[in-house]
């Protein structure tokens, strides 16, 4: 259902998918799954092993977790080489700039330990199992390399250590376990209440539609009808609908969202999915109603509100569950930062270097870091 595929129509993958930030996404999906590039090398932190924050034991604490230099500068510098691939390095030259995305990450790696002592508070914390799973893991990734010395000039590279590695693939791994039990719809701690729950989806913002959507012209590479023929079209196809048109055989014949070739019988979605103009349309709706046209940035739709399928519903109520509850515990969590923590620079890291602050990107972070 993703709306960035390299597809013709890549832009309207469904029609209808709103984009989300990160944060939401972690908010909302299960931040374990976020980080499982660790290892991989993805996050790189790449900080001026002089600056100040090098030389602090703890950036910042989290209830009882003492967060390192070196924990911090792992999940802010990926942050970082994200921004100035699409930015450039000018965009640290604002340091409001800089002190947002500070915040940013202290919130997101408050998310994290706050969601791991619940964890632990459950039974998910770190076994020794686990620990010996992800050293056995860790010692498979050094084996790869050379010998001793490439090993220690990766680690150098990415201002990583062993202990960083270790540390959050165990923590991601107890995250993960902790997710899969607090979302499954079957046998999860949700599940249950949920079902019944499902009954009367529209009290927790679900609805049910398939829609006919009508592209407009640059979601088909310019290629195609101009906007006024599309909007005629889909007027033509409203009045046969009107007039007693079968509306999913119209879908079918007229229909322009790939999305629907995965979903025949509809969408069951709730707030923030999908586009503003369609999630509005529908819920204004009786179920059974069809719409007048609707138009959002893909294009043109008419929308027939349907009932939603009850267990993706009762799946999208888990989820509010979960999402309500971890965020009662980040916001009960105990978090203080360390003295200095609005002192630390974009000018702190390697990266800087890289992209000096006087710099622009294109806007195109694809085309940036190529």
């Amino acid at each position: 259902m993703a709306s960035d595929t390299k597809t013709k129509k890549k832009k309207a993958e469904n029609g209808l998918q709103t984009k989300t930030n990160k944060k939401q996404l972690i908010m909302r999906a299960g931040a374990a799954l976020i980080l499982l590039a660790v290892l991989a090398g993805i996050i790189m932190p790449l900080y001026n092993p002089g600056s100040p924050i090098k030389n602090r034991k703890k950036v910042m604490t989290v209830n009882s977790h003492d967060i390192s230099a070196d924990e911090f500068e792992y999940f802010l510098s990926n942050e970082i080489s994200r921004y100035v691939n699409y930015y450039g390095g000018s965009y640290f030259a604002d340091k409001k700039n800089m002190s947002d995305l500070l915040n940013y990450v202290s919130e997101e790696i408050t998310f994290y330990y706050a969601f791991l002592d619940w964890a632990e508070e459950n039974g998910y914390g770190q076994s020794q199992e686990q620990k010996d799973a992800v050293t056995a893991k860790l010692q498979e990734s050094k084996s790869q390399f050379e010998n001793e010395e490439k090993y220690r000039e990766y680690l150098d590279s990415i201002y990583a250590t062993e202990k960083v590695l270790f540390d959050t693939e165990c923590m991601f791994d107890s995250l993960n376990d902790f997710y899969d039990h607090l979302t499954d719809p079957v046998n999860g701690p949700y599940a249950e209440s949920a079902r019944k729950l499902a009954e009367d989806p529209e009290s927790f913002n679900i609805y049910g539609a398939k829609h006919i959507l009508f592209l407009l012209n640059e979601q088909t590479d310019g290629e195609g009808r101009t906007d006024e023929q599309t909007k005629a079209l889909a007027e033509d196809v409203l009045k046969q609908i009107r007039d007693g048109a079968d509306f999913d055989e119209l879908m079918k014949e007229y229909g322009e969202d790939p999305g629907m070739a995965e979903h025949p019988e509809g969408y069951t979605f709730t707030d923030r999915e999908f586009v503003e103009e369609f999630y509005n349309a529908t819920a204004a709706m009786e179920i059974g109603e069809v719409s007048g046209l609707v138009r959002s940035s893909y294009g043109y739709h008419i929308i027939k509100r349907i009932e939603p399928d009850i267990d993706e519903a009762a799946q999208k109520i888990v989820m509010k569950l979960y999402g309500t509850e971890i965020d009662s515990h980040v916001a009960a969590a105990d978090v203080k930062l360390s003295r200095g923590f609005d002192s630390i620079e974009y000018n702190d890291f390697r990266i800087s270097a890289v992209y000096p602050a006087d710099t622009a990107g294109t806007g195109n972070a694809e085309q940036d870091a190529s």
